[in-house]
C-alpha cells in the first residue's frame, strides 16, 4: 500500500469507517505482532496485547494528529499495552522455542540463527524494543523515540551500544 492510499484510509478511519481501519490494521498486523512477541516473549500475551492495542487505536483514531505518524502512534499504543501486561502479571515469560521457531522461520533478519534471538531475550524489554523497532521494523531513531518516549539521540546511542554488545556476543560464540 502506498502512502497516498494509506493517508486516504487514515482519513476515512478518523471519520469512523471501520472497514478503512481494518485495512490499515491488515497492513501492519505482522509488524505489530512480531514487536509484541519480542517484548512479551509469550505468543498468547502478544496476541492479547495486539488485540487490546487495536481496540484502543480504533477508539482513539480520531485523536491522531498527523496521518504520517499513524504507524508510530499505533506502536506507541501497543508498547504501552505490553508494558501494562508485564506490570499486571509482574512475571516474565520465556518464549517457548517452538513458538519462536514457528513464527520466525520465514523471517530473513534472523534466518537460521536462533542464537541471535536467544541473545535478544537476555536484554531488557526497552533494549529489545529499540533493537526490534530499528532492525526488524526499520523505524528511525525519531520514530522509536516517539514510540518509547525517548529522545532520538538517546535511541541512537542506546542502539549503537546494543548492536556493539550483540556483535561482541556473536564474536564470543564464533570463537568457542
Amino acid at each position: 500500500m502506498d502512502k497516498k492510499e494509506m493517508k486516504t484510509l487514515i482519513k476515512k478511519a478518523r471519520q469512523g469507517d471501520s472497514r478503512a481501519f481494518g485495512l490499515l490494521y491488515s497492513e501492519i498486523r505482522t509488524e505489530l505482532f512480531r514487536f509484541a512477541l519480542y517484548v512479551l516473549k509469550n505468543y498468547s500475551d502478544a496476541e492479547d496485547a495486539v488485540q487490546s492495542a487495536s481496540i484502543s487505536a480504533y477508539k482513539k483514531i480520531g485523536m491522531l494528529k498527523k496521518e504520517d505518524s499513524f504507524k508510530s502512534w499505533y506502536f506507541k499504543i501497543l508498547y504501552n499495552e505490553c508494558k501494562n501486561l508485564l506490570s499486571e502479571k509482574s512475571r516474565r515469560y520465556e518464549l517457548p522455542q517452538e513458538d519462536m521457531t514457528l513464527f520466525f522461520r520465514d523471517e530473513a533478519p534472523f534466518e537460521g540463527n536462533f542464537y541471535v534471538k536467544e541473545m535478544l531475550s537476555s536484554f531488557s524489554d526497552e533494549d529489545r524494543s529499540v533493537i526490534v523497532l530499528s532492525v526488524l521494523e526499520g523505524y528511525s531513531s525519531k520514530e522509536i523515540g516517539e514510540i518509547l518516549g525517548m529522545n532520538p539521540a538517546t535511541v541512537r546511542s542506546k542502539l549503537s551500544r546494543l548492536l556493539a554488545k550483540l556483535r561482541k556476543m556473536t564474536e564470543g560464540e564464533e570463537n568457542e
